[in-house]
C-alpha cells in the first residue's frame, strides 16, 4: 500500500493503541502478558475487532485489498473472519509473540479451515523492533500442542489470552523483515511468532485481517466464537473444552 493510502488508516490506529476507545474489556490487552497488566506497561499492544468497536472502519482500503487477495487464494466465499491490530513499544524485549499456529487458537470442528490472513506493515519491521519469523514448510504438518503461557490456577485461560509450542530441533527459523506497506499472507498452520522490540524509538505496527471460508465463519458464529477475547462461552479444541 502506498504513502498516501496508509495515512487514511494512521490516525484510527493511533487511537487504539494509545487507549483512546472505550469498552473494549478484554479485547484492548497486551498479547505478551496477563489481562490484569496495566496499560502504562503494555509492551504488545493488542486490539482486537477494531471494525467492530469503530464501524467506520469497515470497508477500508486494506480490508478490500486483502479481501481480493484471500479471495484469490482461498476462494470466492471468502469471509472477513476478524480483523486487529497489534504493536509493540520501543525498548520492549518481553513483547515477544509466542510461537503458535493460528489453528491452535481456534475451535475444533469447523469445516474448511483454510484461512488467509493478511498482515499490513505500518512500519519498516526487522529484527530489531520484532518483524515476524516463521518455519517455512511448517504449514504442510499437523497441528502441534499449544499450551497456555500464562493461565489461572484452575487451568483455564482466565489470566491471558497467549498460547504457545516449542520448537523442535528440526525447525528452522527464518525473519521476514518488511518496509512500511508491505503486505505478507499467511496460512491456518504455519508456525510463527516474533522477537521482542529492542529498538529504543521504533513501533512496529501491524494491521491484521484474516479471512476463511463462508462455512467456516458460519460455524463460528453458530456456538458463539467472535475471535473476542470478551466470548462467554466454552467450544472444544485440541486443549478440551477451555472457557475464554
Amino acid at each position: 500500500m502506498s504513502e498516501d493510502e496508509l495515512q487514511t488508516i494512521d490516525p484510527d490506529f493511533e487511537r487504539f493503541i494509545s487507549g483512546k476507545i472505550p469498552n473494549m474489556g478484554r479485547d484492548f490487552c497486551d498479547m505478551s502478558g496477563t489481562y490484569d497488566r496495566k496499560f502504562e506497561d503494555f509492551s504488545l499492544v493488542n486490539a482486537m475487532l477494531p471494525r467492530r468497536y469503530q464501524p467506520h472502519l469497515q470497508n477500508n482500503l486494506f480490508e478490500k485489498r486483502s479481501a481480493s487477495i484471500s479471495r484469490q487464494l482461498i476462494g470466492k466465499t471468502a469471509t472477513l473472519d476478524y480483523d486487529q491490530f497489534l504493536a509493540k513499544r520501543p525498548a520492549k524485549p518481553d513483547g515477544v509473540f509466542t510461537w503458535h499456529q493460528d489453528l491452535g487458537y481456534w475451535p475444533t470442528g469447523t469445516p474448511e479451515p483454510l484461512t488467509a490472513t493478511c498482515s499490513l506493515a505500518m512500519d519498516d519491521a526487522d529484527s530489531e523492533n520484532g518483524c515476524l519469523r516463521v518455519v517455512p514448510g511448517s504449514q504442510k504438518g499437523e497441528l502441534r500442542p499449544h499450551r497456555p503461557r500464562h493461565h489461572s490456577a484452575g487451568g483455564g485461560r482466565d489470566s491471558s489470552h497467549i498460547l504457545g509450542i516449542e520448537l523442535t530441533p528440526e525447525d528452522v527459523m527464518v525473519e521476514l523483515p518488511l518496509r512500511r506497506g508491505d503486505i505478507t499472507v499467511h496460512d491456518e498452520r504455519i508456525v510463527h511468532g516474533s522477537g521482542g522490540n529492542l529498538s529504543q524509538n521504533r513501533w512496529r505496527r501491524t494491521y491484521i485481517t484474516a479471512f476463511r471460508t463462508k462455512a467456516c465463519v458460519d460455524f463460528e458464529r453458530s456456538i458463539g466464537f467472535t475471535h473476542s477475547h470478551n466470548d462467554k462461552v466454552s467450544w472444544q479444541t485440541h486443549l478440551g473444552a477451555l472457557k475464554i
